[in-house]
């Protein structure tokens, strides 16, 4: 009597994602580091990985606010007083955040 052997073939199948997955950023574009900025209004500037649903800021540690998009940047029009400030950009969801960048404004006497 022979037995017969029956090959019994195991096969794994792996669903990959159609889009590679893009890690979100966020850049504060300006103001520069430590940068001085005369008083009133101010723009600050923000760079966003695309796709970014929204882009909000942080004034010296305040409630972030929605930035407005224009041009492919992000924008927070601010009325800058005199003194020194931090900003604190991140997307709206979270998934991104920069670490403070501190400015300051000038009192207008400076030249």
């Amino acid at each position: 009597m022979h037995k017969r052997k029956t090959a019994v073939l195991k096969t794994e199948t792996k669903l990959e994602s159609s889009t590679p997955k893009v890690e979100a950023s966020v850049t504060i574009d300006f103001p520069r580091p430590n940068e001085k900025v005369n008083p009133g209004h101010y723009a600050i500037r923000v760079t966003a990985t695309q796709g970014a649903p929204s882009v909000m800021v942080s004034i010296d540690g305040g409630e972030f606010s929605s930035c407005r998009c224009d041009g492919g940047y992000w924008y927070f029009d601010c009325q800058a007083s005199v003194g020194r400030h931090s900003v604190v950009a991140r997307t709206a969801d979270g998934s991104a955040e920069t670490r403070a960048r501190r400015f300051e404004v000038l009192n207008g006497n400076h030249h």
